[in-house]
């Protein structure tokens, strides 16, 4: 195995990590373990129980995946100031995570304050495909691929990659905020989630339709960002497929953002809706990445 591959490896099982929250966001089972890091005495022995269960261990194989690398980075890599530094703050925003994440287990949180875990997981998850970026790029210059000199158009790409991003995570935390503060459910007479984490009032009517109309303005903002990055892609002729994929995945999450309203929050489609919301930030991420790394072949570059 090579180190970019561990780094993607680790890329993939941060993303399924994120997938199973969600999933135990929509199970409302964030409590059903009373205690951290080991589950305790499980409220209830159910379906629930083995998503939490199966969340945990896949966390802690992240911890020993992230330690790897880092120990890695230190005996091959230590010379390479990118990747360290990148390593370094995806290691630490990995360590908020799972200290935050206890925190809101062992003093119950409200569901409002795991917008912070939403938003730190998808940095995380852009930090490691930046560092899987750099090492597979370390990996093409060691075996001798042929690099280009910077491309100085590259200014405005950064610029409207910059902005995509910016608007991806206005629309996660707008949704997260809708989402997490029971907003979603009290839409349809529901209070399961907030309930979980023992309060009982929902947000009213007037609130809940306010955070979703902030979540559709960040929606429309994600929308014309992504206009404005495949038409400055298509212009200098570089990351095209990357742009039109980040297109696609901006009106499939649309798509199901709508369906999921339509169901009134059917598990099956708020957790794609969730998961395609991290692929639209995980690609982002690698289109950033890409735009801050050495210029490989034009042939590679343009593809």
């Amino acid at each position: 195995m090579k180190f970019h591959h561990l780094a993607w490896a680790t890329t993939v099982v941060i993303g399924l990590q994120m997938i199973l929250a969600g999933i135990i966001v929509g199970e409302d089972a964030g409590f059903v373990c009373p205690n951290w890091p080991v589950c305790g005495h499980p409220v209830s022995i159910s379906g629930s129980l083995m998503f939490e269960l199966v969340h945990r261990f896949v966390a802690a194989l992240l911890g020993v995946f992230v330690i790897w690398l880092f120990i890695w980075l230190l005996v091959s890599y230590r010379q390479n100031r990118a990747m360290m530094w990148t390593c370094c703050l995806g290691l630490v925003s990995l360590l908020i995570q799972i200290v935050y994440a206890g925190l809101i287990v062992l003093f119950v949180f409200p569901g409002t304050a795991t917008t912070v875990d939403v938003l730190n997981s998808m940095v995380m998850l852009s930090l490691f495909v930046h560092l899987a970026n750099l090492a597979q790029r370390d990996d093409q210059i060691k075996h001798s691929v042929v690099l280009e000199a910077p491309n100085p158009q590259r200014t405005a790409l950064k610029r409207a990659a910059w902005m995509l991003y910016v608007c991806g995570l206005l629309a996660v935390a707008a949704g997260a905020v809708f989402r997490h503060t029971g907003a979603s459910q009290a839409l349809f007479g529901q209070d399961s989630y907030i309930s979980s984490h023992g309060r009982h009032v929902p947000p009213s009517q007037m609130l809940s339709q306010s955070l979703l109309g902030i979540h559709m303005v960040t929606a429309v903002l994600l929308v014309l960002a992504g206009i404005w990055f495949v038409l400055t892609t298509f212009k200098h002729k570089y990351l095209r497929n990357v742009s039109v994929l980040i297109f696609a995945f901006i009106v499939i999450q649309g798509i199901l953002g709508v369906v999921s309203l339509q169901t009134e929050l059917e598990i099956v489609v708020v957790t794609f809706h969730w998961g395609v919301a991290g692929l639209i930030i995980g690609v982002i991420a690698f289109a950033l990445s890409r735009l801050y790394l050495p210029g490989a072949n034009a042939k590679q570059e343009l593809s």
